[in-house]
């Protein structure tokens, strides 16, 4: 894996992992875990699935990074909303 590839496509990665906590915060809000929670949560799914693509390929286009990235922030975000339990509803 190159630095390059990295410099590139991090950014991508970055701006989907935030666009998806966004979406998914305003899409759930009663439902939700706070705005920066959902926006870390996928952030990180996002760079993790990210990265796991840029070792096995070879130089993927921008726009599958981006999509890559919103793919693997969504699964984590539906990931946390299943395991954990909401303090704003109680339950």
């Amino acid at each position: 894996m190159m630095m390059e590839d990295i410099a590139h496509m991090g950014p991508m990665l970055i701006l989907a992992g935030l666009l998806v906590g966004l979406t998914a915060e305003t899409v759930s809000r009663a439902r939700g875990y706070g705005l920066m929670t959902d926006m870390v949560v996928g952030l990180v799914g996002s760079v993790i699935v990210g990265g796991i693509v840029l070792v096995g390929a070879s130089h993927p286009g921008m726009l599958w990074m981006f999509l890559i990235g919103s793919a693997g922030g969504a699964l984590a975000v539906v990931a946390q909303r299943g395991l954990w339990r909401s303090t704003r509803l109680g339950t």
